[in-house]
């Protein structure tokens, strides 16, 4: 891997390309999908490829290159493809190495995993137990290794091993729950509280009936609150904002959530977004978009850090800023604290289908689904379908009065694409429309 890296780096340079990153990445991992509570089949895969970024003249492109043994070609067709591109008159650069590391460690226990039926049958069977009658998912052994070689001096070798299972449970036919778990320590997996937490959601959600329109006071379930955490870092691309697809424009040192709110951007944590260094090499850190409220800062990485007069973030993707992992700091409120301060409110429990109305003032709708519950004076009094959340992504974040000590890594492919740790919250005068009859 280091060979083939250092391989296409010099490639690029000796045909004229005045700067290149090679990110060769071999993965070793392996699925298990399954459905009305029985698996339904198992995929491994094993494959090294390398993704490619190059600079000629300005002139910014980037590739996968997925046969090794075809690199010198590859990088050909590429610094072609960028001689009749057009340029890039903003592109700054990328980070000058070498830099140092931490320690890298991985989970043997994991890395050595080949069988994963077990995990599944916990989930499913805890499901069960609570309530539900029919089940479905994934469970995932992810392994991979990658090996980053720069024209600026940059070498390093990272290794990500974690373990994921997602799964949805039905009581009915309008009656669902969603749990996820995610560890990058092998004892500290539990599927079990996955299927538990599904389980129970779809049970209260038998019987829902059309839900109202208003202004409600909200309570986040973790999974719900990365969808919108997820929203907070990636609209804080500076890239986005650049865009003009972002309400963070010209919002530095601003207010732009409640003082309870502080929201990182860690690749340093211990979850499955860990990460070295970013893809300019440059180490990871931790930083903070969000601190009691104020905006302290877009992601950045080094050519945008340039343009905005600032230092790069560590952020960097190949082609723009994006966010790695999205922490918001635990609150000190009970989960049944924030239950009993909600008097007239709904309790969500996950979303999906985020749109925006308008990017530059954060105008948004999503579809709550699995569990929406009504809650008055602190309990749940029914169970709401057929609704939108439609707010604003500032406002949002504004009305956010209390955070629970309790927090969950939480990560799906529908919403949360960030691997976010998230604690319930409550929200106060959130707007509900009801969907279409």
């Amino acid at each position: 891997m280091e060979d083939n890296a250092n391989r296409i780096v010099k490639k690029a340079l000796s045909l004229g390309c005045e700067e290149a990153i090679a990110d060769v990445y071999e993965t070793n991992s392996f699925q298990i999908r399954f459905s009305q509570n029985q698996i339904d089949i198992t995929n491994s895969w094993r494959e090294q490829a390398a993704s490619l970024f190059i600079v000629y003249e300005k002139r910014v492109v980037m590739t996968d290159i997925r046969d090794l043994s075809k690199s010198d070609e590859a990088v050909g067709k590429v610094v072609r493809i960028a001689k009749v591109s057009q340029k890039n008159p903003e592109y700054g650069g990328i980070a000058k190495g070498p830099f140092k590391y931490p320690p890298l460690a991985v989970d043997k226990r994991i890395t050595s995993l080949s069988e994963g039926s077990d995990f599944v049958y916990s989930a499913v069977n805890a499901a069960l137990a609570e309530g539900a009658k029919e089940t479905a998912g994934s469970f995932l052994k992810n392994d991979q290794t990658h090996y980053l070689a720069t024209s600026n001096g940059v070498e390093a070798k990272d290794r990500r091993a974690d373990l994921y299972l997602s799964i949805r449970a039905m009581a009915g036919p309008e009656s669902s729950g969603h749990g996820v778990e995610c560890a990058t320590h092998f004892t500290k997996f539990r599927p079990e509280k996955a299927g538990e937490k599904a389980g129970q959601i779809a049970a209260m959600a038998k019987d829902p009936k059309r839900g109202e329109a208003g202004k409600f006071d909200v309570i986040f379930e973790p999974l719900f609150l990365g969808s919108m955490a997820d929203q907070m870092a990636i609209r804080n691309s500076a890239f986005a904002v650049m865009a003009g697809l972002s309400p963070f424009g010209k919002k530095i040192g601003k207010k732009v959530a409640s003082n309870v709110v502080t929201i990182y951007d860690d690749a340093t944590a211990d979850g499955r977004g860990r990460k070295r260094f970013d893809a300019e090499g440059v180490p990871a850190r931790r930083t903070a978009i969000v601190q009691n409220g104020i905006l302290k800062t877009h992601l950045h990485n080094t050519s945008t850090a340039k343009i905005f007069k600032t230092k790069t973030t560590a952020n960097a993707g190949l082609v723009g800023p994006d966010p790695h992992q999205v922490v918001l700091k635990p609150g000190d409120w009970k989960k049944e604290e924030l239950f009993e301060e909600c008097k007239d409110g709904v309790y969500v429990t996950n979303t999906w289908y985020t749109r925006y109305q308008n990017y530059t003032t954060g105008d948004f709708s999503t579809i709550p689904r699995d569990g929406i519950f009504r809650v008055k004076k602190g309990e749940i009094v029914g169970t709401w379908k057929d609704v939108r959340l439609t707010d604003n992504l500032l406002h949002l974040w504004q009305n956010v009065k209390a955070l629970s000590r309790e927090t969950h890594e939480v990560e799906w492919w529908g919403e949360v694409a960030v691997p976010s740790f998230m604690p319930y919250a409550l929200a106060t005068k959130i707007g509900f429309t009801r969907s279409a009859e």
